[in-house]
């Protein structure tokens, strides 16, 4: 009976040691535009990110989404927060096309992976490389957790209230420990 506790322990030892370390010593790299939501969102997804894995994170901000989508492309990005709309524009599909076309498209065209819809109204989402989803295998688990967090009108308020960059780090933060996620 001890030799079987014995190896339930090592065993569950080990899967917390695989799971624990599936993201850390590594560097994420966030692409965003400079629009005011995706840089908010870029911020909490970096704080929850370095906060819970100990993976450090790097924002980087973009003049538009031709720029962004060319480092995508070039493997300098490994994750970025899209809408459908501008994602239609992209894959060449009408804007009012729904979430799960965009995600079919980007999966089938692009090799992209997209998560669970964040922010309420404005529907942004994390999209990340195969590249990210093999090598960080935690990630979008952790990151789907925005999604529940982020109902409703709760979104617009915040990005109403982080009006500069800085601002935008200080809202994320104070809002990720409101919700007990970091």
């Amino acid at each position: 009976m001890k030799q079987v506790i014995s190896w339930c322990l090592v065993v569950l030892i080990l899967a917390v040691a695989t799971i624990s370390s599936a993201c850390v010593g590594k560097t994420i790299h966030l692409g965003v535009t400079n629009a005011a939501s995706e840089r908010l969102l870029a911020e909490m997804a970096s704080l929850l990110i370095s906060e819970r894995t100990g993976s450090s994170v790097k924002i980087d901000v973009y003049k538009d989404s031709k720029e962004l989508y060319n480092a995508l492309r070039q493997g300098s990005v490994n994750v970025i927060f899209e809408n459908t709309g501008r994602a239609a524009e992209i894959v060449g599909k009408p804007k009012d096309s729904t979430y799960d076309q965009i995600k079919s498209e980007y999966k089938t065209k692009l090799n992209l992976t997209w998560l669970e819809q964040i922010g309420g109204s404005l529907k942004f989402a994390p999209v990340l490389t195969a590249d990210t989803l093999a090598n960080y295998p935690a990630l979008p688990k952790l990151l789907n957790k925005l999604s529940g967090a982020l109902v409703n009108d709760t979104y617009a308020k915040l990005l109403k209230s982080a009006e500069s960059s800085e601002k935008s780090k200080k809202t994320a933060k104070e809002f990720l420990k409101g919700k007990k996620l970091i």
